[in-house]
C-alpha cells in the first residue's frame, strides 16, 4: 500500500514566475505614482517593523509605471527572494491590501512570485517557506556549493517539497502562529518600555550623585 503523505512540490500547489526586471534604478515617488513597487528592502523593513510576513500594499513605495499590466500581482501572492548573499535574507512575504488602496502592485526581479492554488492558503504557504529548515536550505545556497551568491530559479523553486495538510489544519496552524506573533510583539513592547524606565532611573541616580 502506498503511504498517505501531505508532501507536495511547490509546482503541484502553485504557479511560479520571476518578478519584473527594471532597466536602471527604480525611482520611488513621494507624491503621485500609479503603482506600488515591492523590493527586497521593503519586505525586510516590513518584517522588522511588524514581525510578520504580511506585506501590505499601502506600506510599499509608489512609482510611475509604464510597463505591461500583466506583470502586476494581486493580494494573496507570495514573494520569495530569488537572489542574495549566502546566509542572508530569504524570508517569504504574503501580499495583502486594504480595500481603499486600489493601485496595482509590481514586484521587482529580486523575487519569485508564487501564486498558490485552492489546495493551500497563501498565508500558510508563506509560513511553510519561512520555517527554519526551509530557510536554512535557501539561505545556505539552495543546495549549491562554492559560491557566496545564492540564486534561486523558478525551476529550482518548483521542486521544493512542503507539507500541505488540509485547509482546516492550515487554518489552525495560522491561528496558533498569529497568537505567537502577537505574544512576541507584546514581549518586545514590554522590554522596550522596561528599557526606557531603566534609563530614566539611571539618569536620575546620576543627577543625585552630583
Amino acid at each position: 500500500m502506498v503511504p498517505i503523505t501531505n508532501q507536495r512540490t511547490l509546482a503541484e500547489i502553485a504557479t511560479i514566475r520571476t518578478g519584473y526586471t527594471f532597466r536602471g534604478k527604480v525611482t520611488e515617488l513621494t507624491d503621485g505614482g500609479n503603482a506600488h513597487i515591492a523590493q527586497i528592502k521593503d519586505a525586510r523593513r516590513a518584517w522588522e517593523a511588524t514581525n510578520t510576513a504580511v506585506l501590505c500594499a499601502e506600506q510599499l513605495p509608489r512609482i510611475q509605471w509604464e510597463g505591461k499590466d500583466k506583470v502586476f500581482v494581486g493580494a494573496g501572492s507570495v514573494i520569495l527572494p530569488a537572489r542574495g548573499s549566502k546566509g542572508g535574507y530569504f524570508r517569504a512575504s504574503c501580499i495583502a491590501r486594504k480595500h481603499d488602496d486600489a493601485l496595482p502592485i509590481a514586484v521587482s526581479g529580486q523575487f519569485l512570485v508564487i501564486t498558490p492554488n485552492n489546495a493551500v492558503l497563501p498565508e500558510f504557504l508563506c509560513w511553510s517557506l519561512n520555517q527554519p529548515a526551509m530557510q536554512y536550505w535557501l539561505a545556505e545556497g539552495a543546495g549549491s556549493q562554492g559560491s557566496s551568491i545564492v540564486m534561486l530559479t523558478a525551476k529550482m523553486a518548483k521542486e521544493l517539497t512542503l507539507d500541505i495538510p488540509s485547509l482546516e489544519t492550515q487554518q489552525k496552524i495560522l491561528h496558533i502562529n498569529q497568537l505567537w506573533e502577537q505574544e512576541q510583539a507584546l514581549t518586545q513592547a514590554l522590554l522596550k518600555n522596561r528599557e526606557t524606565q531603566m534609563q530614566g532611573m539611571f539618569q536620575q541616580l546620576l543627577k543625585e550623585s552630583k
